[in-house]
Formats: C-alpha cells, sequence, structure tokens
C-alpha cells in the first residue's frame, strides 16, 4: 500500500463535500430516501398505467451489487492517508486490541476502549467505528439491526442494517477475514454524519489482517566480530556497538553521543521514536576502512516489531567516519 491510499483507501475523501466510496453510491446524510424496489414485469403488464405503486421508505432495497469490503489483505507493514478538508492527513495502521484486524487512523483521530471492544474514532468518542468476531460475541441476539434505507449504503454487500444507540445510529456490516465473520460498527451522530461517514466506510474498506504475535526480547543478542589487535579498529567496533545499545535500549542521549554530528543525530532520531523493539543478533565487518574509501562500516542485522505487533527482519549499514581528533564516530545508518 503507498501512502496515499491503496484498494478503497486509494479514493481520497472530500469530507467538506462528503464526497467518498459511500457518497459515490448515493448521499450517506441529508438526502437519505429509500431505495425503491424494482416493479415485478407481471404485476405491470397487469396494472393500469395509473396504477403503478410510488416508491416509499418501505420499499424493498435494490439488489446489492457493490462491496464495501472486497478483500481484507494482510498488513504489510505500509502507511496511508486521507484528503480531509483539502489537507492530506497522514493515517497510521491501528491494530484491534484482540482480534487480528486494524484499520488505518487519520492522526486527527484516536484509538479507545468503548464497551470492552476496540475503537477507532473522534476524540470526543461520540463517533467511532468497532469490529466483533461474530462466533465469539456473548449475548447477541438476532434482529438488533432493522432494514437500513440510506442509499449510500443499501447498495453495499456487507450492509446489515441500522439500528438507534442514545443520540447516535449504528450502521452494520457482516464481513469474512480469513474464514472468520465478523460484524464492523459504525456509531454515528446525526449532525456527523455528512462529514464522518465518507471517512469511516473509507476506512472499513481499507481495512488489513494482522495475525497477533508474542513480543520480541529487545537487546543484543551477536557475537562481537573480531576486529584485531589496532586501537583504531577497537574503538570504531565500540562505538557502533554504543550506538546500538543505545539504538535499542531507545536511549537518545547516547544514541546522540556516538554520533559525528549533532544534526545527524537529530535525523536519525526517527529510529527511536515509534516505540518499535529491537532484537540485533548479527553484526559484521564491512570494512575499517572499507576498501578505496574514508569510512568504515558494520552491517547490523535484527528483527523489529512495531508498536502495533507488526514484526520484520532488516539490517542496517553503520558508516563511521574520522573526527577532527581522530576518533570514529557515527556518519550514517542505512
Amino acid at each position: 500500500m503507498s501512502l496515499w491510499g491503496a484498494g478503497c483507501l486509494a479514493a481520497a475523501i472530500a469530507i467538506s463535500t462528503g464526497c467518498s466510496n459511500a457518497a459515490d453510491q448515493g448521499s450517506s446524510g441529508a438526502e437519505r430516501t429509500a431505495q425503491p424496489s424494482a416493479t415485478p414485469a407481471a404485476a405491470t403488464a397487469a396494472a393500469p398505467e395509473a396504477a403503478v405503486p410510488t416508491p416509499s421508505a418501505t420499499a424493498a432495497p435494490a439488489v446489492k451489487s457493490v462491496s464495501l469490503i472486497p478483500e481484507v489483505r494482510e498488513y504489510s507493514g505500509s502507511g496511508s492517508g486521507y484528503e480531509l478538508d483539502g489537507v492530506n492527513v497522514q493515517a497510521n495502521y491501528s491494530a484491534d486490541q484482540t482480534l487480528p484486524l486494524g484499520v488505518f487512523l487519520p492522526e486527527t483521530m484516536i484509538r479507545f476502549e468503548q464497551d470492552g471492544r476496540t475503537a477507532w474514532g473522534t476524540a470526543d468518542k461520540h463517533n467511532y467505528i468497532t469490529l466483533i468476531k461474530l462466533s465469539s460475541e456473548k449475548g447477541a441476539t438476532g434482529g438488533r439491526f432493522e432494514p437500513g434505507i440510506d442509499p449510500g449504503l443499501l447498495k453495499f454487500k456487507e450492509y446489515e442494517g441500522s439500528s438507534v444507540e442514545g443520540n447516535r445510529r449504528v450502521e452494520a456490516f457482516i464481513f469474512t477475514a480469513h474464514e472468520d465473520s465478523y460484524r464492523a460498527e459504525i456509531h454515528i451522530q446525526d449532525e456527523q454524519r455528512d462529514k464522518l461517514l465518507p471517512l469511516f466506510t473509507s476506512m472499513l474498506s481499507g481495512m488489513e489482517y494482522m495475525e497477533k504475535q508474542p513480543p520480541i526480547k529487545p537487546g543484543i543478542f551477536f557475537k562481537v566480530p573480531d576486529v584485531g589487535s589496532s586501537p583504531g579498529n577497537k574503538q570504531a567496533l565500540q562505538e557502533t556497538l554504543d550506538c546500538i545499545a543505545a539504538w535499542s535500549a531507545g536511549d537518545k542521549e547516547k544514541f546522540a553521543k556516538a554520533m559525528i554530528d549533532p544534526k545527524l543525530g537529530e535525523a536519525l532520531q526517527f529510529l527511536l521514536d515509534h516505540k518499535n523493539i529491537y532484537r540485533f543478533h548479527k553484526l559484521t565487518v564491512v570494512g575499517i576502512p572499507v576498501e578505496g574509501t574514508k569510512r568504515a562500516a558494520f552491517l547490523v542485522e535484527f528483527t523489529k516489531m512495531t508498536s502495533e505487533g507488526y514484526i520484520t527482519d532488516s539490517n542496517n549499514e553503520i558508516s563511521l567516519l574520522l573526527n577532527k581528533q581522530g576518533e570514529w564516530k557515527i556518519a550514517n545508518i542505512d
């Protein structure tokens, strides 16, 4: 998934005008009307033209033809974004705290707990999305949701219906992910419907799957490589080890001290800023110095677990240069 969308998220959401995947199917707010049913051919032939019934709010909805959640893909570690009120807003993967699912949450919204479930929504917690695995729902009763009348939702194959919840309406959708059935619920106030329903439906359409994994143990778990007896080589190795130790511990001050330039330390702080867990398992000498250059380099290999539980194996080359005092200092981590 690219930064500005994947799947349904690729369609930008213009909140100020109510445009979205849902809005493309019909207004999801003030213009809510019933979807008229098709008149059977036999009835049309038997009845005079003047007797053709007028569509009403109780008419059966049209055949559902649009998938809100066509496929729940495996999370790949990427990010996404939305266009809100003409401004590009970053969205990061936010995992359900109990289910193997997550949505791309705009940085303008929050994740919180609501009625024992993970919820994603507005900072005031009045408008939000929740998910539930149907086979594990306790106290579920049939007929909770009545047929909906919003034409922007009626066309979705997953749409189950709606219900009233205090000063909010709950819109429900049934979908399948990795052979399990789930229900997604949009809890939304009427006055926020036009503004937020397009965003919430796009968040659901871009949902991704990620199995929960046990936390990895952070730290350094490699054998220190042999760099010979040269004092310069040993100092380069020690500087690299200090840098990795600070990186693993998230110690910004010690991490910055290993850098050849304070500005470099600031530029590389992102390695420590995202609450990731690192387990370093191999360090290899590339060269002290690397042949044909004036820099030294080590290759460090590690396993990383993000704050959302996504685990990857990766590596970085740590480059060093000599400072004015003749000491090797970190010049880049790439």
